[in-house]
């Protein structure tokens, strides 16, 4: 147990009676005529030393006071020993108790280890069982799901492959009717080839005709020629000194090379004629003629206020029209592909156009038309001709 440390006294107390016993002695000593006398000095020995005596008490009771707490604390110390061995005593018999019951515990273990192999086998025999019982099952039931699978996978199979068999059967037949329909359009085209290219012949041996003809007038005026007007051919007035002649009814005027190719056209454009593909190779006109399409440009203004180019081009068969200049998304050095609108047909449009846009045309990014250079205003909708 814990005492409370023994009370020291105060040292200032004795230091105060030590220095006025040293003071009194010192005192005889000098007030005595004979220091040496037996009185005087016996007297200051005597208060020198109760001095000394009264001066050693504090430490003395320190020390004491000291041993006393060593004393004390080794006690303690024992004490707490003495409760260690005293614990430490109590493990060791709750050890022994432990190990008592482990024993036990393993004599009964070493029992059951002597029939467990038995159990063992035992047990071993019924897993065995029952998991031969569990395969065949298993077996069994797996063989009936493979049948049912290999039926309904056979029923798929056969229904897709008569699938596939009708499907093949129809594109042998859609192919040979496109190789039909493709023959056909290929003499369509042939014909059609070959009806332009006399026309432009015809038109370029007209316009030969026509420069090499004398400027110089006749001697003897031409007689009139009837007028044909709506279909209907109307006689010229007689000149005066002539007769009247009876009208005879006349047949209409044979179609000129120039309204032969307006005809067909305006049959490109959507009219009444033959159907031709937007890539029908057509010879090109002769360069005399292209002055005059590129005077044919017509400009209205764009109902959504885009600036469009709508141009006339047949280029012929696997060919494009480009167009090059310095509008929005142009440039003079590539080209951009125009959108094909029908036969013959070719557009562009933009709606970024914030002043005039200069251009021209080119047959695949390659050759320009003869037309020259296009001019676009903003929101304007341009329709032209390029001959190539």
């Amino acid at each position: 147990m814990n005492l409370e440390p023994a009370p020291r006294l105060s040292k200032t107390v004795f230091l105060l009676i030590d220095a006025g016993l040293l003071l009194t002695a010192f005192l005889i000593a000098y007030f005595a005529k004979n220091p040496y006398a037996p009185l005087p000095f016996i007297s200051a020995v005597l208060f020198v030393g109760a001095a000394g005596v009264v001066g050693l008490v504090p430490f003395l009771i320190d020390y004491a006071a000291d041993s006393a707490e060593y004393v004390q604390q080794e006690r303690e110390k024992v004490a707490e020993q003495v409760q260690r061995l005293h614990t430490a005593g109590e493990s060791l018999n709750r050890a022994a108790a432990h190990i008592k019951a482990v024993e036990e515990a393993v004599h009964k273990t070493a029992h059951a280890a002597e029939h467990l192999p038995y159990r063992m086998q035992e047990k071993l025999a019924e897993f065995n069982a029952q998991l031969a019982s569990t395969e065949d099952e298993e077996k069994e039931r797996l063989n009936e799901e493979l049948a049912t699978l290999r039926q309904s996978e056979s029923e798929r199979l056969q229904t897709i492959a008569d699938k596939v068999h009708k499907s093949a059967i129809e594109l042998v037949a859609l192919e040979a009717t496109t190789r039909k329909q493709l023959a056909a359009l290929q003499d369509a085209a042939a014909k059609l080839d070959d009806k332009l290219k006399a026309t432009l012949v015809k038109i370029a041996d007209l316009s030969i005709a026509v420069a090499s003809a004398p400027r110089s007038a006749p001697a003897h005026p031409p007689a009139a020629e009837p007028v044909v007007e709506s279909g209907a051919v109307v006689e010229p007035a007689p000149t005066a000194g002539e007769e009247p002649k009876s009208k005879k009814p006349r047949a209409p005027r044979k179609p000129r090379p120039e309204d032969t190719l307006a005809a067909m056209s305006e049959s490109g454009d959507g009219g009444s004629g033959e159907s031709v593909s937007p890539d029908t190779p057509v010879e090109s006109a002769p360069a005399d003629l292209s002055a005059e399409a590129s005077a044919k440009a017509e400009a209205s203004v764009s109902s959504d206020g885009a600036t469009r180019l709508l141009a006339t081009a047949y280029i012929g068969i696997g060919n494009k029209l480009y167009i090059r200049g310095d509008g929005p998304g142009l440039n003079w050095d590539k080209g951009v592909p125009m959108q094909f609108v029908s036969i013959g047909k070719w557009g562009w449009a933009t709606d970024d156009a914030t002043g005039p846009i200069a251009c021209k045309l080119y047959k695949n990014d390659e050759t320009a038309a003869l037309s020259g250079e296009i001019f676009l205003e903003p929101g304007k909708h341009v329709e032209i001709t390029a001959i190539f």
